[in-house]
């Protein structure tokens, strides 16, 4: 017998780049609820304190939403066990998405909420204990996630059944600051464990989908609800506008300098800068979306302070935020940063004049201001791609 010719010999098989998995996608939908929840308290009450409580109960959904997604990226093996854990745990996000509305107005929704929250904590903890058995580097982050977890649940618990008032939202809050705090105090045991930098990314890239979807949901429901009214479908036309280029700006500019991704993927300053840069991105996203909605079904010809500040400050906060995501791997003086910083200068100039101005043109001008911004990024982003190294062979 002779040996086949090396050309004849088929291709190496090469393995594909990991991407969420079906059941991700499924838990995705859960927060999708959780998150219109939040949207909606903005919106159905626009004024200061909505605003604030909408901002600060956005924040623990985001986190428990971060904790599943980087335990998945970490270890998850998409297996029968591992869902059955992980589906127990988003039937506690559903009931935080059941009492986030009257959280603030109810005890019980209060009691709820956190028994909710700190049992999607708890399903955490759980799927760590079970990954264990295929990837021991996961112990020295299991023991710091339980015991902070556990420090932590204890005050919100606490605070939920023998405080009333400010004081046990205050309390929240402290605990909170501490569970945003545990992955810095963790140090190496998060740059020990492994990390899958393209799939995180997506992981990230499809939850902004997800707070976006509520500005598309909350204008189209505006439109709805003003029924033939012409002034509802420019505003709404506006509206639209002004979410396309959200979504234009973020997905165009989400990439980091060459190499950026392998460095998150090591843990250490970039991925906590990566990960909760997220946060203002998507609350200011949140934020621009709920008011978005109430915008287009606003009565009124103008909009109060409240929305106004919505609109124009969460677009602000979002260009700000991805501006130094991306500066902390590009530099501060590279031109998409200094670009969106600009621009959301810019948006908030337009603070001043916009309850003297019509809604749809409230809307129009960040949309505006945004188009404007992703064009002059062009030859920043083709810069970068044209030093950026060739796929490997």
């Amino acid at each position: 017998m002779t040996a086949a010719h090396p050309a004849e010999q088929p291709p190496p098989i090469r393995e594909l780049p990991r991407r969420a998995t079906w059941f991700e996608l499924f838990g995705d939908l859960v927060f999708v609820a959780a998150v219109g929840q939040a949207t909606h308290r903005l919106g159905h009450h626009p004024d200061t304190l909505s605003v604030v409580s909408a901002a600060a109960l956005f924040v623990p959904l985001w986190w428990t939403w971060v904790l599943y997604a980087v335990r998945a990226n970490r270890a998850d093996r998409d297996e029968t066990a591992q869902r059955l854990i992980a589906t127990a745990g988003l039937a506690t996000v559903a009931g935080m998405a059941v009492c986030l509305g009257a959280v603030g107005h109810s005890h019980g929704a209060d009691i709820g909420f956190v028994v909710s929250y700190v049992g999607a904590r708890a399903g955490v903890g759980a799927l760590y204990a079970w990954d264990l058995r295929h990837e021991p580097r996961l112990r020295r982050i299991m023991r710091a996630f339980v015991t902070g977890s556990g420090i932590t649940g204890a005050i919100w618990l606490t605070a939920t059944f023998a405080l009333h008032g400010p004081a046990r939202y205050i309390a929240w809050g402290v605990a909170m600051t501490a569970e945003l705090a545990l992955p810095l105090l963790a140090g190496r045991r998060l740059a020990d464990s492994p990390s899958d930098a393209e799939h995180l990314r997506e992981r990230f890239g499809l939850f902004t989908i997800i707070v976006l979807g509520e500005t598309v949901l909350g204008f189209t429901n505006g439109i709805v609800k003003a029924d033939t009214d012409p002034a509802a479908a420019l505003t709404g036309a506006a509206a639209f506008a002004l979410a396309a280029a959200l979504w234009w700006s973020y997905f165009s500019g989400s990439g980091t300098r060459p190499g950026g991704h392998e460095e998150i993927a090591a843990g250490g300053r970039l991925m906590h800068i990566y990960v909760f840069g997220h946060l203002p991105v998507q609350l200011g996203l949140a934020v621009t979306g709920g008011a978005v909605g109430a915008a287009v079904a606003a009565p009124h010809d103008h909009l109060n302070a409240a929305l106004s500040a919505c609109v124009l400050g969460g677009t602000a906060l979002f260009l700000t935020s991805t501006a130094l995501v991306r500066a902390s791997f590009t530099g501060v003086r590279e031109q998409v940063v200094l670009v969106r910083l600009v621009t959301a200068a810019a948006v908030l100039c337009v603070l001043a004049a916009a309850p003297h101005l019509p809604v749809a043109a409230t809307l129009a001008i960040p949309a505006a201001l945004l188009s404007v911004s992703v064009v002059a990024e062009v030859p920043g982003h083709r810069r970068r791609l044209a030093v950026a190294p060739a796929p490997a062979a």
